[in-house]
């Protein structure tokens, strides 16, 4: 017997909804995308223990490369911004642009620009190294107009 409305009987499944045995429709399978944007990339099971899989070389150590190899994405290159901060008490104005400097190689690292990264460390290096001449320097020279000025009185 057909239903003079056109649907199919209760527990029925309906044509194009996969169906339902409580009658709630429940929609096709679509072959697209889900709503949510792109589909999660399948994901690589983890190894056992630490490193690459047996019979593979860790990154930086295959033919070709320089011992040591590297960190990916410029992460070897160092930023100085300790040694930079600590200048400040030995000649400031010098340690404040090795500040600016070293802030300049993390930006360079994030956008993926190493050459200009490994530029503004050498740059922050050099700032550095010139306060932490300069300041000791100054320090040294007060220490002996102190001890001069002391020996006089």
């Amino acid at each position: 017997m057909t239903n003079p409305y056109g649907q199919q009987p209760y527990g029925q499944p309906q044509p194009g909804y996969g169906g339902s045995p409580y009658g709630a429709p429940v929609p096709a399978p679509y072959g697209g995308p889900p709503s949510g944007g792109m589909p999660a990339a399948p994901y690589a099971q983890p190894q056992p223990g630490y490193g690459p899989p047996p019979g593979q070389q860790p990154y930086g150590m295959g033919p070709g490369m320089p011992p040591g190899g590297g960190m990916p994405g410029g992460q070897d290159i160092p930023d100085y911004k300790g040694w930079a901060i600590g200048c400040i008490f030995l000649a400031w104005i010098i340690a404040i642009f090795a500040i600016i400097k070293s802030n300049e190689v993390q930006t360079h690292k994030m956008q993926g620009n190493l050459v200009m990264a490994k530029q503004a460390s050498d740059t922050t290096r050099t700032l550095c190294l010139v306060a932490t001449i300069l300041g000791s320097f100054g320090y040294l020279v007060g220490i002996i107009f102190l001890i001069i000025g002391l020996a006089a009185i």
